[in-house]
């Protein structure tokens, strides 16, 4: 199934196109508290537990939000800065950029171990005890716990595997940018499927899995849903434009497409579940800017924040605009929720700023 919308049927179709939007300007969001890190730049932060781990230039460390100080930062000696946000499994910490991955103690920050990239390492992912990444055009598993490595499976070489591969079950499933979706055995590392698919893609931006399928972004505008047991496309939706890294929220994919609208997608059918009107490309009204930020979600609020550092929350149930603020600063373009009255961002200026969240009438 292929559902496919233009931007030219978005912007011209006159039942598809929503009147303008005027809108009262975004209220500032009260600001509850800052951390400064030895970061220059951050990644975005990751919540486990109770506790914001974060990760940057040089450091990595960890923060009760009710503390007004880090409850430990410790260089983290990778090769280059950390490129993606920190990733908890039980006792461990894994941060890593290009250069490699560090395995960290959850509890102070000291090394476990680490994987020097032979030539450049992706995005991991974790699973019960493992940690599955790309490093150049192979996918590597290690142990957790110790950091020995389990097995490594070659894709084509000069191609790489930059994005995270997901683990459903007894499976890996990756799509290392050589126009193939790879299922691996996570045991063993044994190749159980493979799927070309270089007409449709080149890289699998993001493979997710929910309501027992696979729900893949493509490096330009196509979402797909996919059968996890032989790679069949189930449906794909074409947004028109190059999509955003894509949310998943119960049975719903979110995205933003520079088309100017969020989508949520029904992940069973690939169907429209709603959509919301960000831009209209025309004069006056209340033009969102793009967003660039993944998108984040929380007791049934859609989070989206966008280039001029205004965040809005839309009801994952209809899409609908409930409330809106502005960060007090310039953020690096990321959003967590704590709860529903608090908000982390990481900032320009290399520090983590907590604030209420903006309020909904109501609620």
């Amino acid at each position: 199934m292929r559902l496919s919308l233009t931007r030219r049927s978005v912007l011209v179709a006159p039942l598809l196109l929503l009147p303008a939007r005027r809108a009262a300007a975004a209220q500032p969001l009260a600001s509850l508290r800052v951390w400064q890190t030895e970061n220059a730049v951050l990644t975005p932060p990751t919540l486990a537990e109770g506790k914001l781990f974060f990760c940057g230039t040089t450091h990595a460390g960890c923060i009760l939000p009710e503390a007004e100080a880090p409850l430990w930062q410790r260089p983290h000696d990778l090769p280059g800065p950390a490129a993606f946000r920190p990733r908890v499994l039980g006792e461990r910490v894994i941060v890593g950029g290009r250069g490699g991955i560090a395995c960290l103690n959850r509890a102070d920050g000291s090394e476990i171990w680490r994987h020097v990239a032979e030539i450049e390492t992706g995005v991991p992912v974790l699973d019960r005890d493992s940690v599955v990444f790309g490093d150049g055009h192979r996918i590597v598993a290690r142990d957790l716990e110790s950091g020995a490595e389990r097995w490594r499976f070659a894709a084509v070489p000069d191609t790489m595997a930059a994005y995270a591969p997901c683990i459903l079950g007894p499976h890996v499933f990756a799509g290392p940018g050589d126009g193939v979706l790879y299922c691996l055995d996570l045991a063993s590392g044994a190749l159980v499927w493979a799927q070309e698919r270089r007409r449709l893609w080149q890289y699998l931006r993001q493979i997710h899995a929910a309501e027992g399928l696979l729900v893949a972004g493509s490096y330009k505008e196509q979402l797909f849903g996919i059968a996890p047991g032989d790679g069949r496309i189930l449906w794909q939706f074409v947004a028109g434009n190059f999509i955003n890294s894509h949310h998943l929220s119960g049975d719903l994919a979110c995205l933003w497409s520079p088309t100017g609208w969020v989508y949520a997608i029904d992940i069973r059918t690939g169907a429209v579940r709603w959509r919301h009107q960000t831009t209209d490309y025309g004069p006056g009204g209340d033009n969102w800017a793009s967003l660039m930020a993944e998108l984040a979600s929380r007791s049934g609020r859609l989070y989206t924040l966008d280039m001029k550092d205004t965040l809005r929350l839309l009801d994952l149930g209809d899409g609908a605009l409930r409330t809106s603020g502005r960060v007090p600063g310039r953020v690096r373009h990321a959003v967590l929720p704590l709860d529903d009255q608090r908000v982390v961002f990481p900032m320009m200026d290399g520090s983590l700023l907590m604030t209420r969240a903006p309020t909904i009438d109501g609620d």
